[in-house]
């Protein structure tokens, strides 16, 4: 399969070849780029953002997860996210949910509020 990495400006073309647990990468131009490729086609991961409630205000809290999610769970994020309601106040970095649907990642504050 074809693949352009992202890992920087260059944005290397890559045929990366899958053959069992074997993944073998050609065209990226630094360890950088067969390291994405292989995470890529093994585990895609995803950072995930959105909004969240706030008791008793109609604008929300902007929200990220902290690390990167594996792509089979973002649903399960969002859906949390959705579930979600925080209380005044809040400061960027703060956890608003710990382990956001049993990832082992935090959802936090991207705000000020």
């Amino acid at each position: 399969m074809k693949m352009i990495c992202i890992n920087c400006p260059k944005g290397c073309e890559m045929d990366v070849t899958v053959d069992g647990d074997n993944v073998a990468v050609v065209g990226n131009s630094c360890p950088k780029g067969e390291a994405y490729a292989k995470a890529e086609v093994t585990n895609p991961t995803r950072m995930v953002t959105g909004l969240v409630r706030v008791a008793g205000m109609r604008k929300p809290l902007p929200v990220k997860t902290k690390n990167p999610v594996p792509k089979s769970k973002i649903s399960d994020v969002l859906f949390v996210m959705h579930q979600a309601t925080v209380q005044l106040p809040i400061k960027i970095g703060d956890v608003i949910v710990p382990d956001a649907a049993g990832t082992g990642i935090d959802l936090v504050a991207t705000a000020n509020m």
